[in-house]
């Protein structure tokens, strides 16, 4: 939803910080790989899926305030790609909110957004099927 906010080095680093987020809990699943591959789709086309980006350099690669924010959408709606986050893919957006200087207050607010998403986009789904 946000990818378009990103450059292409931040949109490689938010696949890789996606692939990382779906292995976290050692359980890969179909919605996940879905959501993957529509991240994917999304991106610009000279993209490297490729790319290994530490977690260190997140903090140099992603300065603007709504860059960190679209990055952070992403991620989390990742996360809930399966409907619920693990408490390792939560270790993990933590380490990266922290490494981006996002206060925890500000990351609760992204996520509540994200799971008011989710909710709308089930109900439009059930709206559709009648």
């Amino acid at each position: 939803m946000f990818i378009q906010q990103l450059n292409v080095a931040q949109q490689a680093a938010l696949f890789c910080f996606s692939k990382q987020l779906i292995a976290a809990d050692n359980n890969i699943d179909d919605r996940e790989l879905f959501v993957l591959e529509t991240i994917k789709a999304q991106c610009d086309t000279t993209t490297d899926f490729e790319a290994t980006v530490q977690l260190s350099s997140l903090s140099a690669l992603f300065i603007e305030p709504s860059q960190k924010a679209a990055f952070m959408f992403e991620l989390i709606g990742v996360a809930y790609a399966d409907e619920q986050i693990q408490e390792s893919e939560q270790v993990l957006i933590s380490q990266i909110a922290e490494i981006l200087n996002i206060a925890t207050s500000h990351l609760e607010e992204i996520k509540n957004w994200v799971q008011r998403q989710l909710i709308l986009v089930n109900e439009a789904k059930q709206i559709m099927e009648r």
